[in-house]
């Protein structure tokens, strides 16, 4: 019995020894299976840490050149204000300088307007800076350059500087063409006048019937327009007759010996319209006047004339006016000067002058003489921000 009883002791010691031993695996079998998958996490974390870093990266990309893009839109657009103020000022406008011009609630910009190598009034530079969201603290600025030119031509004296089109022949020696004489061209498409409308414009101010088909100012001080007048309008011996707005005359115009039709100042830098179904004389020291701002404002006198020799006729005197006889044929002589003229045919005769600054600022016509300020091809270009 007692012998019994130790080999079931031992047995029992055997059995002990035994589940301790395979306790003891097992729980090093768990201290494995967390070690891995410790580093499985960790490889996972590593990898979506790159990823997400590249996605970041991504998207902060794409949001930056959706700012740069918008920089660039607002720079373009300070061109295309810069641009349309040039026109607007007749060449004179220099930019906002230090001053941002903000356009809603996106970003703004800033510009700057230079004659380029000066002194060269028909060239300049316009340089554009856009912001994002504003110029103190900007999250993207881009800034572009381009250069912008309008054309100006001279005429005068029997010489034209430079070259010379015409649809016809250049007769010789007299003009002078220091450039290549181009003849027998295709003919240009002609600006055009609204004349039903500035006839009624004129037309609203009331009518006139002049006395014997002649409304004669003679000496003087005046007031006239808006009228319409049925019948010649002439102003003579140093009348002075202040334009107050269109003037619609059936018959002829003659303003001569030293008369003097004026634009009102009150216009500013904008202009009025003197139309005349017959011819337009101004001769004898006669004037047109522009009014005195800066930029002028300019009294546009237009014929609906026909007439082959003189539908316009402009001797002995400088006239701050614009000419137009789309139609006709216009004539200077004797010294005669004027601001601009457009003519379906043009004579020039004894040291006449024609200086046609096709700049003029006329935006308040319906057609003026047809210049303006343009980007000049191929001068786009992006310059490195600060």
């Amino acid at each position: 019995m007692k012998i019994n009883q130790k080999q079931e002791t031992g047995n029992q010691k055997q059995k002990l020894f035994s589940l301790k031993f395979n306790v003891s695996s097992f729980q090093f079998a768990s201290g494995q299976m967390m070690i891995i998958a410790i580093i499985f996490l960790a490889v996972i974390l590593v990898i979506s840490a790159a990823l997400f870093a590249r996605v970041a990266g991504f998207l902060r990309f794409g949001s930056n050149s959706i700012l740069r893009e918008q920089a660039t839109n607002l720079a373009e657009a300070g061109i295309d204000y810069a641009i349309f103020k040039l026109n607007e000022t007749a060449g004179s406008y220099t930019g906002t300088g230090v001053t941002e011009v903000t356009v809603g609630t996106i970003g703004s910009f800033t510009t700057t307007v230079q004659e380029k190598n000066p002194p060269n009034p028909q060239l300049k530079t316009i340089t554009s800076t856009g912001y994002i969201p504003n110029k103190t603290n900007p999250r993207a600025k881009r800034t572009l350059k381009v250069d912008v030119l309008i054309s100006a031509e001279s005429i005068g004296s029997s010489k034209i500087d430079g070259d010379a089109y015409t649809v016809g022949t250049i007769t010789t020696p007299d003009p002078t063409v220091t450039g290549t004489k181009y003849q027998n061209q295709p003919a240009s498409e002609m600006p055009t006048v609204d004349y039903q409308y500035w006839k009624n414009q004129a037309e609203a101010g009331g009518t006139t019937n002049c006395p014997a088909g002649l409304c004669k100012y003679d000496g003087g001080v005046h007031n006239l327009g808006p009228r319409k007048l049925v019948g010649k309008l002439e102003l003579a011996n140093s009348a002075y007759v202040t334009m107050d707005g269109p003037i619609y005359v059936t018959g002829d115009v003659e303003v001569h010996n030293s008369a003097v039709l004026k634009l009102n100042d009150n216009f500013g830098s904008n202009g009025s319209v003197l139309i005349a179904d017959g011819t337009i004389t101004v001769r004898n020291d006669g004037e047109l006047q522009s009014t005195n701002a800066t930029p002028k404002g300019y009294i546009l006198a237009v014929t609906t004339s026909t007439d082959p020799n003189q539908a316009i006729s402009i001797r002995n005197r400088g006239v701050n006016a614009i000419f137009y006889a789309l139609d006709g044929t216009a004539e200077m002589r004797n010294n005669a000067k004027v601001t601009a003229l457009v003519a379906k045919q043009l004579i020039i005769r004894n040291s006449a002058s024609l200086d046609y600054d096709s700049g003029l600022a006329s935006a308040q016509f319906s057609s003026g003489p047809g210049g303006s300020w343009q980007i000049k091809r191929g001068t786009y270009r992006f310059t490195i921000s600060p």
